[in-house]
C-alpha cells in the first residue's frame, strides 16, 4: 500500500475559490509542497464552468445566468462547457504525483485508472457504469446504459496530475439548457427530448435519491480501492489557503481571464 493522501472532505465553495484550489495544488504539487490530495466539494452559487480554450459567448447565455445568480468560470482543464446544479452535483478533484502514485503516466490510461474508482463506488450505490475513452473532441466520461452520468477533465504540471470531474446526483434540464447554449434550429421540447436520451443521474438511476454524504462515502471506497491508499482527513494549509485567495481573486475571477478568448 503506498503513502496516505490527504482526504478534504465535501466543502462548498464560489466557483473562483474552487479552481483557485485546484490550480494551486496542482501547482504546489508539482513542486512538492503540496502532498497527493482529494477532495470533494459543491458549487454555491450553481456555476457554468468553461474548458479551457473554449469561448464563453458560444456556450453560455451570459445573460440569463446573471438573471439568475449563476457564476462562470473558466476552469485550467480543457473539455466542454459544464452546468454545476448546487442541491444537483457533487464534485471531485485528485491532485497527485504520477512518480508517487500507481497512476499510468499515459492520458487515457490514467483516466482509465481513475474513474475505475468512481466506477466501484458507482456500483457500492447500486449503479453499473460503464468507461468511455471519449475522443479528440470529447474527455473520458461514464455511461450507465448509454447515458453520461460523469464528466472529468485532466490537467498537468510537470508530472503532477489534477483529474476534476462531476458526479450527476440529480439533473434540471430545463435550468441547465436555460444557460448552455444549445443548437437553436431545433425547437427546445425536442433538444430537451434528446437530451434525456443522452444524459442521466443517481436520482433516475436508484430507487432513493442519495445523501451527499452517501455519495461521498461510496466513492471514497472506490478511490482507496484503486489506488491502493488511505486517506488522512485534512485542510488547506494556511499557506495554500492564501494563495487560493489571492489566484481567486487576480485570475478566476477575473473578466480578463473568463473572457479572454
Amino acid at each position: 500500500m503506498q503513502g496516505s493522501w490527504r482526504l478534504i472532505l465535501t466543502e462548498q465553495h464560489t466557483a473562483f475559490n474552487n479552481m483557485a484550489i485546484d490550480h494551486i495544488l496542482l501547482n504546489r504539487c508539482q513542486k512538492g509542497t503540496s502532498p497527493n490530495t482529494i477532495r470533494f466539494y459543491r458549487w454555491s452559487p450553481s456555476t457554468v464552468s468553461i474548458g479551457r480554450f473554449q469561448r464563453v459567448h458560444d456556450e453560455v447565455d451570459v445573460e440569463t445566468c446573471k438573471e439568475k445568480g449563476i457564476d462562470i468560470v473558466r476552469r485550467r482543464s480543457s473539455g466542454g462547457a459544464v452546468y454545476h446544479d448546487f442541491e444537483g452535483e457533487l464534485t471531485y478533484s485528485i491532485i497527485c504525483r504520477t512518480d508517487t502514485t500507481n497512476i499510468p503516466r499515459n492520458i487515457v490510461a490514467s483516466y482509465q485508472h481513475l474513474c475505475t474508482g468512481i466506477i466501484e463506488g458507482f456500483r457500492r450505490l447500486g449503479v453499473q457504469a460503464e468507461f468511455s475513452s471519449g475522443s479528440e473532441r470529447a474527455c473520458p466520461n461514464l455511461f450507465v446504459k448509454g447515458r453520461k452520468i460523469s464528466g472529468n477533465a485532466q490537467s498537468r504540471s510537470g508530472r503532477a496530475l489534477l483529474q476534476h470531474g462531476t458526479i450527476l446526483r440529480r439533473i434540471d434540464l430545463d435550468l441547465m439548457f436555460s444557460v448552455l447554449k444549445v443548437d437553436r434550429t431545433k425547437a427546445d421540447c425536442l433538444t430537451l427530448k434528446h437530451a434525456a436520451t443522452r444524459l442521466t443521474s443517481l436520482e433516475e438511476e436508484l430507487v432513493a435519491l442519495p445523501k451527499f454524504k452517501q455519495i461521498e462515502d461510496a466513492l471514497l471506497a472506490g478511490f482507496r480501492k484503486v489506488l491502493d491508499t488511505d486517506f488522512s482527513e485534512g485542510n488547506l494549509t494556511s499557506e495554500e489557503a492564501s494563495a487560493v485567495r489571492q489566484i481567486a481573486k487576480t485570475q478566476y475571477a477575473s473578466l480578463a481571464w473568463n473572457f479572454r478568448r
